[in-house]
């Protein structure tokens, strides 16, 4: 077992103002997942992204928004996201409180 205590790990701050924590960067982990924690504060709007792995998020606080295409959705806590690997979004948060969530990179397994 591996344990990860949040206060000793790097929390990075984006330009974007996202603080972002990866749980386990450079720790002799399973292939293929990634998790961490990210901080959301009101206001923001992130650049868009793609990834190659499977997003998988659950909010813990808050209210976070995506768009996707031309739809926007919204995720207030308690709730769980997932994303499919390749599908460009922009996540924001044009709410008054800060969000917080738990996040996973999942690569899909090659057939």
């Amino acid at each position: 077992m591996l344990i990860r205590e949040f206060d000793t790990l790097p929390h990075i701050l984006r330009p974007d103002g996202v603080e972002m924590t990866d749980f386990f960067m450079g720790a002799p982990t399973g292939a293929g997942v990634h998790m961490g924690y990210g901080v959301f504060p009101p206001g923001m709007t992130a650049p868009p992204a793609v990834h190659q792995e499977d997003e998988y998020a659950f909010i813990l606080s808050g209210t976070i928004k995506a768009k996707i295409g031309d739809k926007i959705f919204e995720a207030k806590a308690p709730s769980a996201t997932f994303i499919p690997a390749g599908e460009e979004h922009i996540s924001f948060n044009d709410g008054v409180e800060e969000c917080r969530v738990v996040w996973l990179l999942v690569e899909r397994p090659v057939l």
